[in-house]
């Protein structure tokens, strides 16, 4: 790659910066320091650990853009995009472009953090602490195995479980770059098969070499926990199964009394690794940020302050809306009514400061009345990436797979009672796959559970036969989540700068 291609920003060769990066519970700016010196020293390197995760909250990472991206890519019949930002509006209306920011930004990003990891890994001899040493590793794999697991998912083919996966996936670069003569090595796209291997290197290694317990940032079992899932993204549900199982079983979380509490709060019981953030350093409370996006209401009930841009919005209608005629009204429609109806995690009409549920009637920004999600509701949450009920669905689609239909239902009715949904008395592949939409919804996994499962993104649209008013429209077809448009373009600057990189079909 070339020029901007992975340079990390909070660490930038022949200048070498480390402001803005943050430790687990402080947040304080270093002062830039030369390249040659910047990794001399055991503190040095525990600094650039603490970068590396700094850069995880980027707006283009799980700041925004990681959560946010692959929900819109499946947003038909779940989530709308009611704000001004064209881009967002071109990927939830899959009108994608090569030129599209957020595809730039996402894969200049995680190449930045990869490239810090690399450093680091490049550097680890300065440690003289057996212990720190073999943390550092742990912490640093697993970053850069969950950043290209991330890229693979977003600009490549899905893996296909049993075949070559020859595929064109993304770059795979090891080596720190440090000078602009390495900046302009040109790298091309490794397979999909060999990204995936590279992926699963690194989080069994994490795994080997980072604590059982380890407060705020990555531990063994957070590493465990990425590694079923990337194993459930294969296809290889024997392992996503065991990997989920030891994570339930050993790792000492468990389920807290909520999914709202897991948002809530911060490094809840149920949190496997989540994204530090607080007031005063987030993702953004203007044109950034989960909550930015997500959240439309008013804290005080009165109107008076207004709290997000309330872009996206739940497909339901719960009120009268001018934006809609009123034909179009209902109670709960689309995505919303999924939920039964003591399910917590679902829809009701009260507003955000009033209701019990997790999906409230917006009284805030943009389109008041919509239903938006109180997941993300404050700009200085933490971002939770991944937590235990997720481990409790791969293990429960892995026993549902190999036809242990006890234990799958056992697990799915775990997660179904937290919340007071209504249990089932058999789990189908089908009910687990539902289960996943419904506790997972708006963390950022849908479109890569649909594209797993190759399931249908875009309904089909039944013949209309010709009025008085209009002419007769054709059948249009279902839209499976192989298609192409559900992938996004490695970015036109990176294709220019570098002729080894092949772009993207559609693009």
């Amino acid at each position: 790659m070339k020029n901007n291609f992975i340079w990390p920003a909070c660490v930038l060769a022949l200048g070498l910066s480390l402001a803005g990066c943050k430790d687990a519970l402080d947040i304080a700016p270093l002062q830039s320091i030369d390249a040659a010196t910047g990794y001399n020293t055991s503190q040095k390197v525990a600094a650039a650990v603490v970068g590396a995760y700094a850069r995880l909250d980027n707006a283009r990472l799980y700041g925004s853009d990681l959560v946010l991206v692959p929900e819109l890519l499946a947003g038909d019949g779940y989530v709308n995009w009611d704000g001004s930002f064209q881009n967002y509006r071109q990927i939830r209306a899959h009108t994608q472009i090569a030129t599209l920011s957020n595809a730039e930004g996402i894969w200049t990003q995680a190449y930045a953090a990869i490239n810090q990891c690399n450093l680091v890994l490049a550097n680890l001899d300065v440690v003289t602490d057996p212990g720190q040493k073999s943390q550092y590793e742990g912490e640093v794999s697993f970053i850069r195995g969950t950043m290209y697991f991330e890229l693979v998912r977003l600009y490549a083919q899905q893996y296909q479980a049993g075949g070559a996966n020859a595929q064109p996936g993304v770059p795979i670069n090891l080596v720190p770059v440090t000078t602009t003569e390495q900046a302009d090595i040109k790298l091309a796209r490794s397979t999909v098969q060999e990204v995936y291997a590279q992926v699963i290197k690194d989080l069994q290694n994490a795994i080997t070499k980072l604590p059982a317990q380890n407060v705020s940032r990555a531990s063994k079992y957070s590493a465990e926990a990425m590694l079923a899932r990337v194993y459930l993204q294969q296809g290889n549900y024997a392992a996503a199964r065991t990997a989920a199982n030891d994570v339930i079983t050993n790792s000492g979380s468990t389920l807290v009394g909520s999914v709202a509490a897991v948002f809530a709060n911060r490094n809840s019981a149920e949190s496997l690794f989540e994204i530090q953030q607080n007031d005063q350093n987030n993702a953004g409370t203007s044109n950034d940020g989960l909550a930015t996006y997500f959240a439309g209401y008013s804290p005080n009930g009165d109107q008076t302050v207004l709290y997000g841009r309330g872009d996206v919005s739940i497909r339901g209608i719960v009120a009268p809306d001018p934006f809609y005629s009123k034909s179009y009204y209902d109670r709960f429609t689309g995505f919303a009514a999924l939920y039964d109806s003591l399910d917590v995690r679902g829809p009701d009409t009260l507003s955000a400061i009033t209701t019990k549920k997790l999906i409230y009637r917006s009284d805030g920004n943009n389109r008041s009345g919509r239903l938006r999600t109180l997941k993300w509701r404050t700009y200085g949450q933490n971002i939770p990436v991944v937590r235990l009920a997720e481990m409790y669905l791969i293990r429960a689609e892995g026993d549902v797979r190999a036809g242990n239909t006890a234990s799958a239902t056992r697990d799915v009715n775990t997660i179904r009672a937290r919340s007071g949904a209504t249990p089932y008395q058999a789990a189908t592949l089908d009910i687990v796959l539902r289960e996943r939409q419904l506790e997972l919804a708006f963390e950022g996994f849908r479109i890569h559970d649909l594209r797993r499962t190759n399931r249908i993104v875009i309904a089909a649209i039944a013949a209309k036969p010709a009025t008085a008013d209009a002419p007769a429209t054709p059948a249009v077809p279902a839209v499976l989540a192989s298609d192409q448009r559900f992938i996004l373009p490695i970015p036109q600057r990176e294709i220019n700068n570098n002729s080894l990189l092949t772009q993207n079909a559609g693009y």
